[in-house]
């Protein structure tokens, strides 16, 4: 809200009194009368740029895109060099994930010098990474410092994580969003990321740590509460699983992702046959991983065909998956095709580097090529903390 309303008193020039009490209204935070005024200035002068600017940030706050994009692209009709105009254009166009027309409308307000530089080329930088451009992103950052606004900064630091996670660089995306959750740890986002990163290096004590306290922090998040579940999943030892389950039904009821938290309770128990129906109704209904888990049941079970089958079908679905390869890699390793093993192992490195279980089994795999080196190497590199 402070910079919409440094915003509009940057735009803001002697006019009519109207105008006035819908700006005064506006800043007082009655948005009902500064609309309703606003309105009324439009009426009588379809050309005040201040009054659609009004009415285009109002209804931006309540998602209202529509009318928000009506008002701003009246904005830039009347005023082509307003910069305000396209960076709320860019900002409704962000929200709303159109991501190409974002960087297009925040680009036009870069070149017409928008006076917020460093806020707009966070939000730029989103826009990039959210679009596929983790790169462009990255030097988008470059180009500034972090702001001095801690929620902004915050940001910054956040897109950089984001940015670098879609590298594999997860060393040092957990490092930034880290201290992007620093400055503002009301985001459910920052907390998500960094309990996703600490799951994906293998790193699962860590994870359920943090995952321990962000479910208290955010009990209706359902994106933590699966994180939560997930987290304890991995950790033998922990007996938060059934909590977790129950968190994730409060959360997000209905949910196949209910049905894989369902399923790696059961698994956690021993309940082999339970475990692996539950995977097979989220399989179903297309929950992400659940032919992952399946896979992983089959396998554990012997049936390594089934496990193939379920681990391939994964791959379609995500083949960026690190785990995915760590499983298939050792599914090949124990039926003996090597070279498969090798190739899916070797990805997996690529997106879990420093994964002390993918390195030990590229281990076995180069020592079963002959090729002793590699495979010395490789079991050093899991011995590495």
């Amino acid at each position: 809200m402070k910079s919409l309303l440094v915003s509009l008193a940057l735009l803001f020039q002697a006019g009519t009194s109207l105008l006035e009490r819908a700006d005064e209204a506006f800043r007082a935070g009655d948005l009902e009368r500064a609309a309703v005024l606003a309105r009324q200035v439009a009426a009588r002068d379809p050309g005040a740029v201040h009054g659609h600017m009004i009415l285009g940030v109002i209804a931006a706050q309540a998602n209202q895109w529509d009318v928000s994009n009506r008002h701003f692209l009246t904005v830039v009709r009347l005023d082509p060099a307003n910069p305000f105009g396209y960076f709320y254009l860019g900002q409704a166009k962000l929200y709303q994930q159109q991501w190409a027309q974002a960087i297009s409308y925040f680009t036009k307000a870069l070149e017409r010098k928008y006076p917020e530089r460093e806020r707009l080329m966070v939000e730029l930088a989103m826009a990039q990474n959210e679009s596929g451009k983790p790169q462009q992103a990255l030097d988008t950052l470059s180009k500034i410092s972090p702001p001095a606004d801690p929620r902004q900064a915050a940001q910054y630091f956040a897109v950089t994580a984001f940015a670098l996670g879609r590298f594999n660089r997860a060393g040092e995306a957990i490092e930034q969003i880290r201290r992007a959750r620093q400055l503002d740890d009301s985001n459910a986002h920052y907390w998500n990321f960094l309990i996703d990163s600490l799951i994906k290096i293998d790193e699962a004590p860590q994870a359920l740590a943090e995952a321990i306290v962000a479910q208290r922090r955010f009990p209706d998040h359902p994106d933590t509460q699966f994180l939560f579940a997930l987290a304890s999943h991995h950790v033998v030892e922990s007996p938060l699983s059934k909590l977790a389950l129950r968190n994730l039904r409060e959360a997000e009821p209905g949910s196949p992702r209910v049905e894989i938290a369902e399923g790696l309770l059961y698994r956690k128990q021993g309940k082999t046959e339970e475990a692996t129906a539950a995977f097979q109704r989220a399989a179903r209904r297309g929950a992400p991983d659940a032919h992952l888990l399946l896979g992983i049941v089959y396998k554990e079970n012997g049936d390594y065909e089934e496990a193939e089958r379920e681990y391939l079908a994964a791959e379609r679905q995500n083949p960026a998956s690190g785990q995915l390869m760590l499983e298939l890699g050792k599914l090949f390793l124990v039926r003996g095709d090597l070279e498969q093993a090798r190739q899916r192992l070797e990805k997996a490195a690529e997106y879990m580097p420093g994964a002390g279980t993918v390195q030990y089994q590229l281990g076995l795999v180069y020592r079963r090529l002959g090729q002793t080196e590699k495979a010395e190497e490789h079991f050093r590199k899991s011995k590495q903390p």
